[in-house]
Order: C-alpha cells, then structure tokens, then sequence
C-alpha cells in the first residue's frame, strides 16, 4: 500500500467521517493512484513532482505551492497527457474539490483580505501624481527608469522596487516640475519672440529661420505694447567667407540701433542684445538687416558664400513696467508672501503643510512640516531669498518616502492575524490610484478629513467614472489586461501585409479602447466585451475591416451587424498582438482568450520544442493547421495545445494583420475546432456562442481577478476566493455591468480591509 495511505490510516482519530483525511482515503487517493501515480507516485518523480512526499493533511497545507500546480493541471485537463488514461469530468471535479476544502480552505464569514506591500508610484503614476500636485502638464515618463510588471501590470508592489538610478532619476523628474511650477525671485518683463520663419523681407524662410543670401532686412511690422524701454534680442548665425564675419543690424523704423559681427555658425546662432525707446504704440517696423554680402568662387583663394540667418527676434518690456505675473502654479503653491519678515517663517510652515497634505495624501503628522524649515535658514544664512529655501523643502518632499511610497498606515503592522479597515485618506488614495491612477482631489481629501468619505462612496465612485481622469483606468488597466500596449512591438511584414501602416495600429488601439471606456460610461454588460455588435472606428479602420459608410478620421460608434466582428475577438488590438509579422498564430490567440479572458493561463511551454518557422511553416504545401498537427506529435505539447489550438484556430478567418479572409494558400480556411470537454464549434461566431454561453461567469470572474489585482497592486491568492466570488455574484446581480464591477471591486474586503505584514 502506498506510503501516504497507511501514514494516513496510522494517524490515530484522523480518518474520522465527513474529514478531509476520510475524504483523501476513500474518494481522492483512489483516484490519483489510477490516474497519477505512474508518473508521479510510488517513488517515481515526472517533472519534478511526486505524492510521496506527503505523510499528512498538514504537510500538503505546508505545500500549497505544489497543490496549486496540481489543481492547475487537473482543472484545465493538462494532465494526465492527452495519450494517457483520462479521468471523467466528474473525478476531476472531485479531486479539485477535495483540493480546494482540505489545501485551501476559507471562510467567506471571515475572509482574509490580504496585505499590499508598501509600493512606490510607478511611472504613470508619478507622472500624474507630480501634474496634478504642481498645477502643471510635464513629460517626465521619459527621465524614469521602465517599471517591472508582475501579473501582467506594472503598479505591483511586489515588483517596484527603488534603486539608486530611481532616487536620481526622481531627483532630476521634481527638478523639472518644480522648474515649471514655481519661480523664485523677480519674475522676468513681458516678452514677445518672432520667429525668423515668419518674419517678411528678401532671402527665403523655413522652419529653421529667414536666410539672407544677399544684403537685405526681415521685418516684421510691431505695435509695441506702450511707450518705454524695450530689450531687442536678435538670435542669428552666419556662414563665413571673404575672410571677414557676417554683419547685422537691427533697425527701428529708418533708423539703425546697433550695428554686430556675428560670428557664430548657423548650427548654433547666439543672442545679440539692445535697447530701444519707443515713445507710443504707433507700429514701427524693427528689421534685422544683412549688410556685407560676398561670394567668390572657392578656387579663387579666400572664396565662399557669406550668408546670414536669423532665427528669432525677441521684444522684451517695457523694462520700466510692471514684470510678468508669478505662475498660477507658484501663486497656488506659496500663496501671499507676508509683508514683515518676522512672519516669513509662520509663512514658509504654511506652505509646507498644505504642500504636505496634498504630497503624502494624508494631513501631516507633528513637527513633520517643520523639519522643512531647515531649508529656509539654510537659504537666510546664505543670504539667497528664502523662496529658494522654500522651493529647496518642496524638492526635498518630492523625494519623501511619504510622497513616493503608498504607504497605508497599520494599528499592528507586525501581526500578520490582526485584520483592520483602511482609514478614510488611505481608501482615497486607493480609489484615485485605481481609477485616475494620481492622487486624490480636493473633494475626495475634503471628504476623507470629514470621515465622510465611505458613507457618500457610491456618489463618489460615479462622480470619478465620469471624469475625464478615468480614461486612466483606461489606458493603463485595459491596457495591460488587453494587451492594448504591446501594438508597439507589433509589426506586421510589409511584404505579407502591404496595405498595413502604423495609422491602423493606432486605430486599432484607440477600437479597443473606446470600447471599453464606453462599457464603463454607459454601464454596459462586461460581456459587450465578447459579443457587442458595434464597435468605434474611423474612415482607415473601417475599410480595413470591409465597413462601408464611415468617412473621416473621427471615431464613431459603427453598427457590425451582418459583419463577422464582434466584441474583441473581431478587434484588430487583438488579432494583430496574437500574431507573428509573417503570419497568424492559433497558439498565441488561444493563449490570449484562456490567460486574458478566462485566467487559466496555460503553463509555459517545455524547453528545446522546436517551433513553426517564421515564413508559416515547415512546408509551405501544408495549411498552418495541417502543419500544427505535426508541431504538436510531442505527448509533452499536445495537453496544452489542445487546450489553445482549437480556439485559435476557429479564429483562423481573421489574417495577422486584422482583415477578414476565407482562404490561406489559396486553400479554404478550416476554422473549425472542438474544446478539450468534447464540444465543437465551426468559425468565430460559434466560438464566441461557446463562451458568452458556457463560460459567461468564468469571464466574469477572470475581469473580477484581473481588476482586483490592479486595484490592489498585489496578485490574488487563494484567500481571495470569497472575494473575488462576491464581486461575480454582485456584479451578475446587477446586470454585469461594467461599472458594477467596478463598484463591487471598491465594495470588495480586499479593498476595504488589510491585514499586518508578520
């Protein structure tokens, strides 16, 4: 008898009725030991793993890793292999039952909700976060390092981690925010620049400036603002010759002002500065003139061609005027600046916190603001302007753990059993990050102050849906889970796919995501998702597609009865991420509707399998289909392939590039297939029947899985089965609408509850 069984039967009071040990002997071990342990039993070891190991209910509960293999492989039917012996529905059903009781037992009355490892912001994220903190609109993505992903996003705590290059990186991004955002010391006089392009005279223009080849003047005619003292900059670069510098000068009306050399090249034209006053706003012409033409044939000693370029001229003032208005961002940053100096560092306090407040997402703690001050009597004793002091402490904050970490306070964080709700400012922060993927509003902190926030949550929710900030949830939720931005890695062959341009990816892109944002808006079924018989695109796309009646390049909403598209899996997003540049991919299109659409991800492939050649296959002669069938000969492959080939290959009518097609090589194209329960289907409608029929609530539970661990920048586990089962029941409860989903998320214990780290 088997080493477990007669450990199992020696356990004194263990194999009482109606436990998991009697249900081991009696009903599971039976059928492992006739279906498993040739290959994994009774000292044999298959792909490293073997039953033998375990002597106790407690050692497999000590081993969860492995029994989620297991259950993986029975649940999905990879294993036993396909040329084995194979269990009926029924046995597999009980086996992961007794697996998901006796391994993976919960308690939906006492749910675990999990905790979230103390994450930074990632790149979007900080991006939006310093926007909307600052007052400003900068670009600095750019300067950060790329983010890793874990389960297929890239908010995961897990997987953020903070490097020396980060803090750098972060350092120089706040530099560039604040450069923008806050101006210390006297601002500069209104300034106005033309640019040389559109300056009129003799010479020619382009982007890069007006060129005098020959004596002559760019103009402009200019109304000066009011009568004063004006600064003339004229940014200009010569070509040299005839051994002499290029000479210019600026004239105001007939008269000539200042007269230079100018002796830097035309790849890099420097400044040339004067004054003028002007006695009314009577327009005057200002003109900057060229005035020692030469040419001489470069044979005949010093020859050449000198030429000048202008590439700006600036009007600055009247330098006897008022000095332009601090931004809106610094005045909504430092406020008013106290007339008396004793007040100055009250004032700078002031700012700190306010600044801390909104930074941290949370009111400050005691003496946290203060410790800024350090920057402010750094910049007095340095005899600098205490702004600079000030603008020193916000970069300072910008680089705080408070602001680049999400840190969600614990009464224990220690204990690992102690469970707790999140307070108000935490749960702000994880519902802007989850739906704006920034940092809470006003409203949102005005509410969280009160301890009012999760009694007006529904309102709440609805008011950041309709924002435009939820186009965020968007792009980066959809995103990733659709794969929407890996269309930047895809290529289709220009010799496969002449009709293809990087207009349609975008298109395609921009399909997918209408789409779902209009799921979410109107609250729409998620399963519109799978069977929607309209989708949005614009005059490209639609003639791509075979659409008649769609002219512009604006997007609208676009009836697809009548048409073979339908949800995504008729979305060029889709088809093209799940294809090769040279042609289709059943596999990967497989993949992508049991990992993305029903998260049963199958497992990696075995190593040293050879794989279709780029062209299409092994023998031209042959159909992808004919030409997988041998692919697949290797008992190692066929499990999973069962599992994924059918499904792509009643995609097989949609070409990798995203047209419709109805034959390959000249050959009709077989779309048919038959799922791994025995079912079959002809073609992508009957497909898409099998699984808006059969496989409408594992759809829902697999979006449910996948936001869930968006929302909470943590993978879900198997303590989240109570979960992730409620936000299923309530989202199907209420229609299964998108925004449900949404809301049941946000509902959900995960959401609202944490427990320690231990």
């Amino acid at each position: 008898m088997h080493t477990l069984r007669i450990a199992l039967f020696l356990l004194p009071g263990l194999l009482r009725a109606g436990t998991p040990a009697d249900s081991w002997d009696k009903e599971v071990l039976p059928l492992l030991e006739n279906y498993c342990f040739d290959c994994h039993g009774d000292g044999v070891s298959k792909g490293d793993l073997t039953f033998d190991d375990f002597d106790s209910i407690e050692s497999m509960v000590a081993d969860r890793e492995r029994w989620k293999r297991i259950r993986t492989h029975l649940e999905q039917r990879l294993m036993p292999p396909v040329d084995e012996f194979q269990p009926k529905v029924e046995e597999r059903e009980t086996i992961v039952r007794w697996i998901d009781e006796a391994i993976f037992p919960v308690d939906p009355e006492n749910p675990d909700p999990g905790r979230v490892t103390l994450r930074r912001l990632n790149r979007t994220e900080y991006e939006n976060t310093l926007n909307d903190l600052l007052g400003i609109r900068v670009d600095v993505r750019s300067l950060l390092p790329p983010d890793d992903s874990g389960y297929g996003f890239d908010n995961i705590g897990d997987v953020l981690t903070l490097s020396p290059a980060h803090l750098e990186r972060f350092l120089e991004a706040a530099r560039v925010g604040l450069d923008k955002a806050v101006h210390t010391g006297p601002m500069p006089f209104p300034s106005r620049t033309l640019p040389g392009g559109e300056l009129r005279g003799d010479g020619h223009r382009s982007d890069s400036g007006h060129f005098l080849t020959q004596n002559g003047a760019a103009f402009s005619e200019f109304r000066f603002p009011s009568a004063g003292r004006y600064q003339i900059t004229i940014v200009a670069g010569e070509t040299r010759a005839g051994g002499e510098h290029a000479k210019m000068e600026f004239r105001l009306g007939d008269k000539v002002v200042k007269e230079w050399e100018v002796d830097a090249p035309v790849d890099q034209p420097r400044e040339h500065t004067t004054e003028v006053s002007v006695a009314d706003r009577t327009p005057l012409r200002i003109s900057a003139a060229f005035t020692n033409d030469f040419y001489q044939d470069r044979s005949q000693g010093d020859g050449g061609d000198r030429n000048l370029m202008i590439e700006a001229l600036r009007v600055t003032g009247p330098l006897d005027g008022p000095r332009e208005p601090k931004p809106a961002s610094h005045v909504r940053i430092f406020g008013e600046r106290p007339g008396d100096s004793a007040d100055e560092d009250r004032w700078a306090v002031g700012i700190f916190k306010r600044f801390a407040r909104r930074a941290f997402r949370r009111p400050p703690q005691d003496g946290e603001a203060e410790r800024y001050l350090h920057f402010v009597r750094l910049a007095k004793e340095e005899g600098r302007d205490i702004e600079e002091g000030i603008r020193q402490g916000l970069e300072a904050m910008l680089l705080s753990p408070a602001f680049l970490f999400r840190h969600e306070p614990q009464p224990e964080p220690d204990n690992a059993e102690r469970i707790h709700r999140i307070d108000e400012h935490t749960l702000a922060s994880r519902l802007s990050y989850f739906l704006w993927s920034t940092m809470p509003d006003e409203h949102l902190m005005r509410l969280a102050d009160e301890g009012k926030l999760r009694e007006n949550l529904p309102a709440e929710i609805d008011r950041m849906l309709e924002s435009v900030r939820a186009n965020q949830l968007v792009e980066n939720f959809a995103g990733q889970w659709l794969q929407l931005r890996d269309l930047r890695s895809a290529r289709p062959s220009r010799k496969s796919y002449p009709r293809f341009d990087l207009r349609l990816k975008a298109a395609m892109r921009m399909e997918t995501e209408l789409l779902v944002a209009h799921l979410i808006r109107e609250n729409r079924p998620l399963a519109d998702l799978l069977s929607a018989d309209y989708s949005f695109l614009n005059e490209p796309l639609a003639r791509h597609y075979g659409v008649a009646g769609v002219k512009g390049n604006e997007f609208r909403k676009v009836s697809l009865k009548n048409t073979p598209r339908r949800g995504i899996l008729g979305h060029g997003s889709f088809l093209l991420v799940t294809s090769h540049p040279l042609r289709t991919s059943p596999v990967l299109r497989g993949k992508y509707v049991l990992e993305n659409l029903l998260d049963q991800a199958p497992p990696p492939p075995p190593p040293n399998v050879p794989s279709l050649t780029a062209n299409g296959g092994h023998d031209d002669s042959l159909s992808l289909r004919e030409q997988m069938v041998k692919h697949r000969e290797d008992p190692g492959c066929a499990s999973c392939h069962a599992l994924m080939d059918p499904i792509g290959f009643g995609l097989e009518n949609f070409d990798g590039d995203g047209s419709y097609r109805m034959k390959e090589n000249g050959r009709p194209i077989d779309a048919s297939g038959q799922l791994a329960d025995g079912r079959k289907f002809q073609g992508s409608e009957e497909l898409r029947r099998i699984l808006l029929d059969e496989h409408r609530s594992d759809f829902h539970r697999s979006v449910a899985s996948k936001m869930l661990t968006y929302a909470l920048g943590r993978g879900t586990d198997w303590y989240d089965k109570p979960a992730i089962d409620a936000i299923v029941r309530e989202t199907e409860a209420a229609g299964g609408g998108a925004r449900e989903m949404v809301k049941a998320v946000i509902r959900s214990v995960p959401f609202q509850f944490r427990r320690g780290e231990g």
